[in-house]
């Protein structure tokens, strides 16, 4: 939990976005997909999932931290944003602090924003389910912090472990949170489709009557390994 940045009290508004195309593309995969190309991708770690409104989106990042339960920078967080964005917010994984509630949800959604990730706490969950904003922090608490600062707004930031700099791509979906970095956006496309290729072919194996150890290559794996096991050394 961080109480300082480098460079708190920086509000960046003009960030680079990636083309509306390869987020769609993006958006396409599931984040266990994404997650399983081998590619640079961040996964955020564990504890951080859906707590209010729609169950996914995927969108550019614009980011934001926060003194650890200050709001003072996320009531600013709506000027900067633009339709299709995904707001990522550095709270320092503070609990006992709310940064978002269902005032700013609203006010983000109607800038056109598709989801919120808070690494902290979030509160006024009916009325956010109300708003429909996907919202994934790491739980609620009712009472907020300060408002008093420090923030910065568009600086790199850290959300359950993960470095997001500002038009990373961010995917949120029930089994969780992964960003790619913007200037890696097209190479963990392609990966990713080859992992959404490699399923379909296992699901229509195990369909046609194959074993799903025998259709994903566990099988072969298993002989292999246990007969370099089996093999006495010289």
């Amino acid at each position: 939990m961080s109480r300082w940045h480098a460079q708190q009290w920086t509000v960046v508004e003009a960030i680079q976005r990636p083309p509306a195309a390869a987020v769609t593309a993006l958006a396409g995969f599931a984040t266990t997909q994404i997650a399983d190309c081998g590619g640079p991708v961040g996964v955020v770690g564990p504890g951080l999932g859906r707590i209010a409104g729609g169950v996914e989106f995927c969108g550019p990042a614009v980011t934001v931290w926060t003194k650890p339960g200050d709001i003072l920078f996320i009531l600013k967080m709506p000027d900067v944003t633009q339709p299709g964005d995904v707001v990522a917010v550095d709270g320092g994984g503070r609990a006992d602090a709310a940064v978002l509630g269902d005032i700013v949800a609203g006010a983000l959604a109607r800038r056109g924003v598709v989801g919120v990730v808070v690494d902290g706490a979030v509160r006024d969950v009916e009325g956010i389910d109300e708003v429909g904003l996907p919202t994934f922090a790491r739980g609620t608490h009712p009472a907020t912090g300060s408002n008093e600062g420090p923030g910065a707004i568009n600086v790199p930031v850290q959300v359950g472990g993960v470095v997001v700099h500002p038009g990373d791509v961010v995917r949120g979906d029930a089994s969780g949170v992964v960003v790619v970095p913007l200037e890696h956006l097209d190479t963990v496309i392609a990966m990713t489709r080859t992992v959404e290729q490699r399923e379909v072919a296992w699901r229509q194996a195990v369909a046609d009557g194959v074993s799903i150890a025998a259709a994903t290559g566990a099988d072969a794996v298993i002989d292999e390994r246990g007969s370099a096991a089996a093999t006495p050394l010289p």
